[in-house]
């Protein structure tokens, strides 16, 4: 046997829904303006936020910068082992020679 639910849509519901959303969004547009020195006090604090934003990810990227050379010194330096020991020879990380 094959039964399905059907959920019913109630106009009831759909206009007090819409009710609700209307009253959020009037009560959203009646809110005070603010006024010129507390703009000015946002506009500072967002500047120090926009400050500490990129102080954060400039030191993020040298962080990672950092790390990127120090992991392609050392696969320089195993890739540059292993080239070496193919021909037989030994490599010197201070010249950066095979001898």
């Amino acid at each position: 046997m094959n039964k399905l639910t059907r959920t019913r849509f109630s106009g009831r519901f759909a206009l007090l829904a819409t009710l609700i959303l209307g009253f959020a969004f009037i009560s959203g547009a009646n809110a005070n303006e603010i006024s010129d020195s507390e703009r000015a006090a946002v506009e500072q604090h967002f500047q120090i936020l926009d400050q500490q934003q990129e102080a954060s990810d400039n030191q993020t990227l040298d962080t990672f910068q950092a790390d990127l050379d120090s992991q392609l010194e050392q696969a320089e330096e195993e890739f540059m082992e292993g080239a070496c020991a193919e021909h037989e020879l030994q490599f010197d990380s201070d010249s950066q020679v095979c001898y």
